[in-house]
């Protein structure tokens, strides 16, 4: 394969992830809901929550914003981050709050 075939597989490949990446995460965002919801309504204190759990993926989520932001500087990929550190932390904190931490 010539260098300019190799370069427009690299391209299609890189807009295929692209593409799967909003795809699943745009999904993940809204499968939240059900999640925050259940929480909400919870009444023992949101034990079958992790709060380590969730608190680390609110970490993950935020070194994801910071990655976006001062690494790769892409909007939609900062967006997507925030969504889920937005979602995760929601469920973390209900379930915090619903245990009297918080």
């Amino acid at each position: 394969m010539s260098p300019a075939g190799d370069l427009q597989s690299s391209a299609t490949l890189m807009s295929i992830v692209s593409w799967l990446y909003l795809a699943t995460n745009s999904v993940r965002a809204v499968t939240y809901v059900p999640q925050i919801v259940a929480v909400w309504h919870c009444t023992d204190g949101a034990r079958a929550i992790s709060l380590v759990t969730w608190s680390s993926w609110v970490l993950a989520n935020l070194t994801g914003v910071m990655y976006g932001a001062w690494v790769v500087r892409d909007g939609l990929f900062i967006t997507i981050s925030a969504i889920n550190l937005v979602c995760c932390a929601t469920v973390a904190l209900i379930a915090a709050r619903r245990r009297g931490l918080l």
